[in-house]
């Protein structure tokens, strides 16, 4: 099954691993060991489960597919799949920059302001609305203006969830 595994996942953007008996790890892919450290057979340290039971102010239910967008493991943002039933979970973190990029292409093509860039920028890397207030200093009608005005010139950042992890955009 392994061998499976490695063919179908081995060389995957995909970080893939399998945990098994509270925690051990069953099977890494190549992002994942690259991600984590090889834990092959060992206690998983779990920081990716960490990270989003902390995101999410939540544990991660025992079983069934449970998924968590735009979590920060690391410098990195991921969405984040864990399937499976105690013992075995399977955990799937897709990484996010190549998707960041093109949404700062997008934004950057389009003639947004410098402001509006910016908030654009933070609201890509998952901070909410009172983050980004708090980080720019600004208030929160301003901010509301700049995302109309960043809706008005790219409608369709709107309904195409770039900001899965923030407060919903200005209404």
């Amino acid at each position: 099954m392994i061998s499976w595994f490695d063919e179908a996942f081995g060389g995957s953007r995909t970080n893939i691993c399998v945990q098994a008996d509270g925690g051990k790890i069953f099977y890494q892919n190549g992002s994942c060991r690259k991600l984590c450290g090889n834990f092959f057979g060992k206690i998983c340290p779990q920081s990716c489960v960490l990270s989003c039971e902390k995101a999410s102010g939540q544990r991660l239910q025992g079983e069934g597919i449970q998924f968590m967008g735009n979590r920060k493991i690391g410098n990195q943002y991921f969405d984040v799949l864990f399937f499976g039933e105690e013992p075995w979970r399977l955990i799937l973190l897709y990484p996010l920059q190549r998707k960041y990029e093109a949404w700062l292409k997008r934004f950057q093509e389009r003639s947004l302001s410098r402001r509006e860039l910016e908030i654009a920028n933070l609201c890509l890397q998952g901070l909410t609305n009172a983050k980004i207030m708090g980080e720019l200093s600004i208030s929160k009608a301003t901010l509301k203006t700049h995302l109309n005005n960043l809706y008005k010139k790219i409608p369709e950042a709107r309904s195409e969830g770039w900001r899965k992890n923030s407060t919903a955009a200005a209404s």
